[in-house]
């Protein structure tokens, strides 16, 4: 049997699916009864564990009273309800906020499931044309909703499945979509579309356009992962540690006294200058240890009027002493 036909397509299809689910994990597609609904989850589960996506698609459901409610809010308000924890917040509340006013733009009203006939089937199938909402998108909630089997699949994907080996090179893009639907049931189909969609989010986010093996990344997020590890085991190591008491801070030494060096000259001073210099600073230093005797002057005024008294007294003495005759 020649190869892309009957069980060996099965085969090479369902074995690209398990390498990629070994990465993206497998999950049991999940049966809607709104097309918005199936629409909007496919939003929030993109790179998100599914019990977060199933969360927050239930606080969307419970803030707002249908979806022409949700399409009047803002994106901020989405973001809000979203949290700032969820994967990508803002991103996903804008692509919320333009599916809804896609979606009312085509059909000028949000209640559509009435209108799931075979018009309104062409009309959806359309969107991607002329709107942001992905071919993929449309088709797997058509399938999940209506069970209407059409591979979920747009080019950039059947790129990678081309590059994984699920499908013959040389085929183009729509003869493979229709042999994908006759080889795989459904279930298959939900299975495979949804890891195809998060691997090609996971290289075109990192910038990548052409399709990259089923390890890219992945010691890029095993790094991060150990540094957010190292990071959160460092920050509670130093909230365990006691807190050293303060240390006393030190004294401030005090600064030696320059001590002159005998083989220099001071700065400034001619050497004739320096025998001078160094007797003024020895009378400095006993004037600091010693009283300072008077000053030679003092005492020579002590001696003088000493002198003087005695020479006053004298003159008295020889003027009461009679003259001696001759």
């Amino acid at each position: 049997m020649a190869k892309g036909d009957g069980s060996d397509l099965t085969k090479d299809l369902l074995d690209a699916c398990e390498r990629l689910e070994e990465r993206y994990g497998r999950r049991k597609p999940q049966k809607y009864g709104d097309f918005i609904e199936a629409l909007v989850s496919q939003i929030l589960e993109l790179g998100v564990k599914e019990p977060t996506a199933r969360a927050a698609l239930e606080r969307l459901r419970a803030e707002y009273v249908d979806w022409n409610d949700m399409r009047l809010a803002t994106v901020r308000e989405i973001e809000d309800i979203l949290g700032p924890r969820y994967f990508r917040c803002r991103e996903k509340a804008e692509d919320v906020k333009h599916l809804l006013a896609d979606l009312y733009t085509a059909f000028r009203r949000m209640e559509i499931q009435d209108l799931l006939n075979a018009d309104g089937i062409a009309t959806l199938r359309a969107l991607p044309d002329t709107t942001n909402i992905r071919r993929d998108m449309v088709d797997r909630a058509l399938l999940l909703v209506l069970d209407l089997k059409v591979f979920p699949c747009d080019e950039d994907q059947f790129k990678l499945l081309k590059f994984l080996g699920g499908v013959p090179k040389p085929w183009a893009y729509q003869m493979g979509g229709k042999k994908i639907e006759e080889a795989l049931d459904t279930e298959q189909m939900l299975r495979l579309s949804r890891v195809l969609r998060e691997h090609v989010h996971t290289y075109q986010s990192a910038g990548e356009s052409e399709p990259q093996g089923i390890d890219y990344g992945l010691k890029n997020e095993k790094a991060d992962k150990a540094t957010t590890r190292k990071e959160s085991k460092e920050g509670t190591a130093r909230k365990d540690k006691p807190a050293k008491a303060d240390k006393p801070a030190p004294k401030p030494e005090k600064a030696e006294k320059a001590k002159p060096d005998p083989d220099e000259d001071e700065e400034g001073l001619e050497p004739d200058d320096e025998p001078r210099q160094r007797r003024e600073a020895a009378v400095v230093k006993d004037k600091t240890t010693k009283r300072v005797s008077p000053p030679p002057a003092a005492k020579a005024d002590k001696h003088d009027k000493g002198t003087k008294a005695e020479k006053a007294e004298k003159a008295d003495k020889h003027e009461k002493t009679p003259a001696k005759k001759k």
